[in-house]
């Protein structure tokens, strides 16, 4: 399978700092822009991956860092040949273990209290692919020229069906609340050549609709040009895009 992707994580318009942060193939993207073409061999463990930080003077970057810094060891060590259903157990025990430990260090300090972080993205696993999700960050397929929806956000408006309700209460992250769960999809089964994934923030969701994403990427794939719209739309958050395009 042959990838070509594109990162994007700009802090927008208006917030003071960038809370958002971007796991891609062990590396750690923030405020800066990237792009690689390459294929994935039969062994692969590759991350893609949008953090959304929140809470705290320096709380939600923290945050979001740290769960990235996480997850990447976690992708590392991964045994060889695990079957799905064990893969998802862990993958959710994980996510259970990174929200107690975040509380822990949430408690350390006035500058982490109430620090927490979305987390949502892909897990390429030796010839699998995991759609992963915590929160209100969002993955999409792009498909002859459709935006679908494949992650479900873990917010108040979602769990009650209530489209009055603000759309950035959030029931679910990594670090906030009592608990914390991670849904675990394996749409392995489901991607086609010239697919393409889109992994974001609310920066992204909040500022442009869906007719305007599907424009964007019906016109180019580029992951400059929808921060590029979310900022002229705004840019009243962090803007995160992850873009993936799959080839034979």
């Amino acid at each position: 399978m042959f990838i070509e992707t594109q990162i994007n994580c700009d802090i927008g318009c208006v917030r003071p700092n960038n809370e958002d942060m971007i796991l891609f193939a062990g590396n750690l993207y923030r405020d800066t822009t990237y792009r690689l073409a390459f294929e994935l061999g039969e062994n692969v463990r590759l991350a893609a991956i949008v953090a959304d930080g929140m809470g705290g003077h320096n709380g939600g970057e923290y945050a979001s860092q740290l769960a990235c810094e996480l997850f990447d060891d976690f992708v590392v060590n991964l045994s060889a040949n695990l079957p799905i259903a064990e893969l998802e157990t862990l993958l959710k025990a994980w996510a259970e273990k990174t929200h107690a430990l975040i509380v822990a260090k949430s408690r350390e300090g006035a500058e982490y209290e109430g620090m927490g972080t979305t987390f949502c993205g892909l897990l390429f696993y030796e010839k699998s692919i995991l759609a992963l999700n915590v929160g209100d960050s969002r993955l999409y397929r792009f498909r002859n020229e459709i935006l679908k929806q494949i992650s479900k956000d873990h917010t108040m408006r979602e769990l009650y069906n209530n489209p009055t309700l603000p759309s950035n209460q959030i029931y679910n992250s990594l670090g906030a609340g009592d608990s914390a769960f991670m849904d675990v999809t394996d749409i392995s089964e489901n991607v086609l050549p010239d697919d393409i994934f889109l992994v974001c923030s609310d920066g992204i969701v909040d500022m442009m609709t869906v007719e305007e994403i599907e424009n964007s990427l019906t016109d180019e794939f580029s992951a400059e040009k929808l921060v590029e719209k979310a900022r002229q739309n705004g840019g009243k958050d962090n803007i995160s895009v992850i873009l993936l395009k799959i080839k034979e």
